[in-house]
């Protein structure tokens, strides 16, 4: 790979935490549990096939802004504590990097197709957690098409963070600027991931002795050998106090639904567009956001597919992550809160539904719902990995929906000379039986559908009760506001 020394100057390299959050370690740790893998999966569809040797290039170029796809992670001695991110000293772009063709005709249904067996096909763990794929032969009647599929692994960033590391992997379609300088390669120091684990372990051992001498000092204590002293709580009273907590902030507050009840860990893709202006002005319409007219979408879709199969479905329970991360976080890692709502379903018009949309989730934008999630996963990841694995698996169970909508990437971008016509994000299932996320790239809405296939048998009749649902929350705008949709 040549060495390219001239050119645009190279853009200040993209920062990124040493360590694992608590969320991160999860995710991590929870990958080899059936349903709990946590892939996310960008779709960009471009107007032409870039060429392929600029394309490795570049992303040799992005491993070296964002030194994180350069990093793997490494696990902390016994596991007693969060992993870190070192560098890969074998790490050679090529590794992840692929390109492959559709069979003809390349319909868009084929891409969602080879977009569901990327997505759920596991990461190798001893290397960085991403790779790409570039999809030839996308024709669907348009002709010369191409597509570009951006998989990274939960641990590595959130929906926020992976739409500003594909800026960085994208260039400025408006921009005239020819090919950047090559940034010189990120330096593995074999002292620093030493340096790390040895510090871990020194941490752990300064928290741990004291705290089984005082544990044992509460012992002697209770049999009557010593005063009272500090006692650790017994762990039943633990895991009581925890389930409750979780109870009342990520756990399903109503019953899931009978008809979506089975998984079988298999996904289906499936994908809508509209108008932003459109969907936006709907919400308006009914007194709310974008957002509420995303939810109020997904609530009629949800309402729509059950009467298909004769059943009333009182409400939906529902997983949100929410964003709260910060101008001074760094721009990679998950800065996520989670919390969970009962949505009614049945019976109530567009304009209800963004009202309950509205009205429900500024309920729980409340400090302690929102630092719910990062209580409830600290004390977790410090245990033994099948039963992180279990309390993570339940943490998620019971969610028939994870619905999440984030701001894209602003303007409109090319890759290597490829213009960048739309962007569909998938997210991980995580047991739930559909995950659904909104973004918007250009004056376009894109919705990407991560369904699992034991839950939802008529997939296609999902998507069309999710279209009819949407197009009803459109209709609520003024004419002047609402041009055609596109699906």
């Amino acid at each position: 790979m040549a060495e390219r020394g001239t050119g645009a100057p190279a853009r200040a390299v993209w920062r990124a935490p040493v360590e694992m959050n608590a969320l991160e370690t999860l995710f991590w740790r929870a990958e080899n549990h059936p349903g709990m893998r946590s892939n996310m999966l960008g779709v960009f569809v471009l107007d032409r096939c870039p060429d392929w040797g600029r394309f490795v290039d570049r992303h040799e170029w992005s491993t070296r802004i964002a030194p994180r796809l350069r990093h793997r992670a490494l696990e902390p001695p016994l596991r007693l504590g969060r992993p870190f991110w070192v560098v890969d000293r074998t790490f050679d772009v090529r590794n992840h990097v692929r390109r492959v063709r559709l069979p003809e005709p390349g319909t868009t249904r084929q891409l969602l197709d080879l977009a569901q067996a990327v997505a759920s096909t596991p990461l190798p763990p001893e290397r960085p957690l991403w790779e790409v794929t570039l999809v030839e032969g996308l024709d669907d009647g348009r002709g010369g098409r191409a597509a570009y599929l951006l998989k990274l692994h939960h641990s590595l960033s959130d929906g926020l963070g992976a739409a500003q590391l594909a800026a960085v992997v994208l260039d400025d379609a408006t921009s005239s600027v020819g090919e950047p300088a090559l940034p010189p390669v990120p330096e593995a120091r074999p002292a620093v991931a030493v340096a790390l684990l040895t510090g871990r372990l020194a941490k752990n051992l300064s928290r741990v002795v004291p705290a089984l001498v005082r544990a044992a000092g509460g012992i002697r204590a209770r049999r009557g050998n010593a005063k009272p002293g500090f006692a650790l709580p017994p762990v039943d009273r633990v895991a009581d106090g925890l389930m409750s907590f979780a109870r009342t902030t990520l756990l399903p507050p109503v019953p899931a639904s009978p008809l979506l009840r089975a998984r079988s860990h298999a996904m289906h893709f499936d994908a809508l567009e509209f108008p932003v202006r459109a969907l936006r002005a709907g919400g308006k319409a009914g007194g709310g956001t974008l957002n509420d007219a995303f939810v109020a979408g997904l609530m009629g879709g949800f309402e729509r597919y059950h009467r298909h199969f004769g059943l009333d479905l009182p409400a939906v329970p529902f997983l949100i992550p929410i964003s709260v991360r910060r101008r001074d976080d760094l721009p990679a890692g998950n800065r996520l809160a989670s919390t969970r709502l009962a949505m009614p379903v049945s019976g109530l018009s567009p304009v209800e539904r963004i009202a309950e949309s509205r009205r429900r989730v500024a309920a729980v934008r409340t400090k302690p719902v929102l630092r719910a999630l990062d209580l409830l996963t600290r004390p977790i990841t410090p245990l033994p990995g099948p039963l992180v694995r279990f309390v993570f698996t339940r943490m998620f169970h019971g969610n028939d929906l994870i619905a999440t909508n984030f701001p894209g990437v602003p303007g409109e971008f090319r890759l290597v000379g490829a213009r960048v016509l739309g962007v569909s994000p998938f997210p991980p299932l995580l047991r739930g039986a559909t995950s659904i996320a909104l973004t918007t790239y250009g004056d376009r809405c894109h919705i990407g559908i991560t369904l699992d296939t034991g839950a939802f048998t008529d997939p296609d009749a999902f998507v069309a009760a999710l279209r009819d649902s949407f197009e009803e929350v459109i209709a609520l705008a003024p004419r002047a506001d609402a041009p055609a949709t596109t699906a």
